[in-house]
């Protein structure tokens, strides 16, 4: 059996039709070894399965990625994660940092992110102002990821317009016993990945370990990575298990910043004007300890408590300055969900309550060398999240079930300017989020659904800039109505999903010409609307396809200023393509089409906008025995210029600046991984 079918599905599919064929060469020849593999196997494949099957009972967009659709290729960026996920928008800018959105949220954010919840095995790893860290997730140590796409994330008490992400980690009892995977490839890529875990008796661990470093194919473009995690579980007894998750991330990337069109015509290698002199950058450290305590009282019944604590340190030298952070977060997150329906009729209750403190130094400093230099400012910051949610479930008749919910949200922001006091604030935002939902079983296969919610979002820190001309902005608050169908049997999967969301307040972040950010305004009225379409369909025994689509229709309402002009930051259309073909158990063959038909706007004011682009790639992997893969992922075969970015910016008049980062040019990554 091959663990790295493209989808989860196929690898169960491959399961069943293995098992019987095995038997019948000798119905009593059963050996420890091949007992204890396929063990592993089948119990990494049954949680991809579980969650496939807690997901469907969402009436909203959900999906679940197995690791295997990824790990055949490069993985290493969200980007690769996300490649093929139904209404995700994620690009890598350069090295290990990606533009990523769902439905626009943090559409026009250039650093970090915002507007989607990160949870690892079900526990925050946003901190309580909202913010999130894409150094903080390993692809390689990954066992399948959640995507719950707007307020289907409410279950997790997740309240943004984007929704939540939940990246699942192998334990000793779905992990594989030994891993070790080996990567090199273009611009000095080496990369190590090595994972062991197992299981005895009531107890079980796993431990994963992954070294990277590339030297970029731009000047300034390096990246230096360790990334440890591991986990350790205990069963109590049957009903109640225990699990300690420990992580250590020490992440070091060089930024090379944006260019103009005539710098890019001129050296698309370059560096911006002083990054390199600068030493632009964004070097992280991540300690991180979560405790969770599940409990399964009854059937159709679990409560699950979860306690954080982390510790971040940031050292980002920049063009206007250098800014060096150390913080705290701590938290507690307590859920449930119980079932009780009978006779085929839903009945289904989740509710839960979670808290989170956030504390932090921030210290800024002049950039002479790279190195601090003069103090200009220092702010302790301190934010609080509050959070409490409910919905239930009921079925109507075996084939209608009625989703209901609400989240009530109380955050503060408290900054103490210990520089300027004048430049403090301490404020406080709350909502009330309800959902409405239906979802339709039309056929053993097919679901359609849909749901009308409510969404909120204050501003991290990072954006709630205090100048002069720009105070602190309201929340984001949206209206969002949501209708979709999807189907989903084996290997055979699709999704369609049209929404439309009212947004009051919206949060646009504006930058500099350097991509550094100079605060966060509200807009008034804006509108974001758009369609998710996805596809995974064996054509033959041996040749399948995936693909997905993304149109997004981001405008402004009647505003004073622009209109009813389209949000610059995101492209209108995206199309990502792969057909596969299994020529061998140790050969198969992945062409793939990356297609952005349409541009995207550089400013509000819709004066300049990017060209859109063509990529082909090309993936080849197999199984060279039963323990061990290979693989090879070209990428930008034509070695095509495109615009992988851009720095967004109120009106440029239709003037050319320093706003462009230049797409990776054609190179090629190869991979062994070793698995017993």
């Amino acid at each position: 059996m091959s663990l790295w079918t493209s989808a989860a599905p196929c690898a169960l599919l491959l399961a069943a039709l293995a098992a019987p064929a095995f038997a019948s060469e000798d119905p009593q020849a059963t050996t420890l070894e091949t007992i204890l593999v396929e063990g592993h196997r089948r119990a990494g494949d049954q949680a991809v399965a579980a969650a496939t099957e807690r997901l469907n009972q969402r009436a909203g967009a959900t999906g679940v990625i197995a690791a295997e659709q990824f790990e055949t290729g490069r993985a290493a960026t969200l980007a690769d994660i996300m490649a093929y996920a139904p209404g995700v928008y994620a690009r890598t800018r350069h090295g290990d940092e990606a533009r990523f959105s769902i439905r626009g949220s943090g559409i026009q954010r250039g650093f970090l992110m915002r507007g989607v919840s990160l949870y690892q095995d079900g526990v925050p790893m946003n901190l309580a102002d909202g913010g999130g860290d894409y150094q903080a997730i390993d692809p390689l140590a990954v066992q399948h990821v959640e995507v719950w796409r707007g307020a289907n994330a409410l279950e997790y008490g997740a309240s943004t317009l984007g929704g939540a992400i939940n990246f699942v980690t192998p334990t000793g009892r779905t992990a594989d016993p030994f891993r070790l995977r080996l990567d090199a490839g273009s611009f000095g890529l080496q990369r190590a990945h090595a994972t062991v875990a197992g299981a005895t008796g009531a107890l079980d661990g796993a431990l994963s370990l992954t070294r990277s470093e590339q030297d970029g194919w731009r000047d300034h473009s390096g990246t230096e990575a360790t990334r440890l995690s591991g986990n350790i579980g205990y069963r109590v007894n049957e009903t109640l298990e225990a699990r300690l998750y420990l992580t250590h991330i020490d992440s070091e990337m060089e930024m090379p910043g944006s260019l103009s069109l005539a710098a890019l015509d001129a050296n698309r290698r370059q560096a911006a004007p002083n990054n390199e002199r600068l030493r632009a950058g964004n070097n992280y450290t991540l300690n991180r300890a979560a405790a969770r305590l599940d409990w399964t009282p009854g059937e159709g019944r679990r409560i699950t408590a979860s306690a954080w604590v982390s510790d971040r340190d940031r050292f980002h030298p920049m063009t206007m300055g250098i800014l060096q952070q150390d913080s705290e977060d701590i938290g507690l997150d307590v859920r449930g969900v119980f079932e009780f329906g009978a006779g085929g009729l839903t009945r289904r209750l989740a509710v839960g309550a979670a808290t989170g403190r956030y504390e932090g130094t921030e210290n800024r400093f002049t950039n002479p060398d790279g190195n601090p230099g003069i103090r200009t400012g220092l702010n302790e910051v301190k934010a609080r999240l509050d959070t409490i949610y409910a919905e239930y479930s009921h079925g109507l008749t075996p084939t209608l079930t009625l989703q209901a919910g609400a989240q009530y949200t109380r955050t503060t922001r408290t900054l103490d300017n210990r520089t300027v006091p004048s430049g403090s604030y301490d404020r406080s935002f709350d909502a009330f989020s309800p959902k409405l939902g239906l979802i339709w079983a039309a056929s053993e296969t097919d679901q359609v659904f849909a749901n009308v919610s409510r969404s909120f979002e204050p501003a991290p820190f990072g954006e709630a800039a205090v100048l002069p001309l720009l105070p602190i902005p309201d929340a984001q608050e949206a209206t969002t109505a949501e209708i979709g169908w999807r189907r989903r049997v084996g290997p055979v999967q699709f999704e369609a999903v049209a929404y439309r969301a009212w947004i009051d307040n919206e949060l646009l972040a504006l930058t500099d010409s350097s991509g550094n950010s100079i605060g966060t305004a509200n807009a008034d009225r804006t509108i974001h609307q758009g369609l998710e379409l996805g596809a995974a369909l064996p054509l033959t025994d041996s040749l399948n396809l995936r693909a997905t689509w993304l149109l997004n229709d981001f405008r402004f309402d009647g505003d004073a200023h622009y209109g009813d002009n389209r949000i610059a930051g995101l492209p209108q259309q995206t199309l990502h393509a792969e057909l596969e073909w299994r020529a061998t158990p140790w050969l198969a063959v992945a062409p793939s089409l990356e297609w952005q038909p349409t541009g995207t706007w550089i400013d509000h004011a819709n004066t300049v906008k990017a060209d859109g682009y063509a990529l082909a790639h090309l993936r080849l992997h197999g199984d060279l025995t039963r323990h061990v893969r290979w693989f090879a992922d070209a990428r930008n075969l034509f070695d095509r210029d495109y615009i992988a970015g851009t720095a967004v910016q109120a009106n440029v008049r239709g003037a050319d600046g320093a706003w462009y980062f230049p797409g990776d040019p054609r190179s090629l990554y190869v991979g062994l991984q070793v698995r017993y």
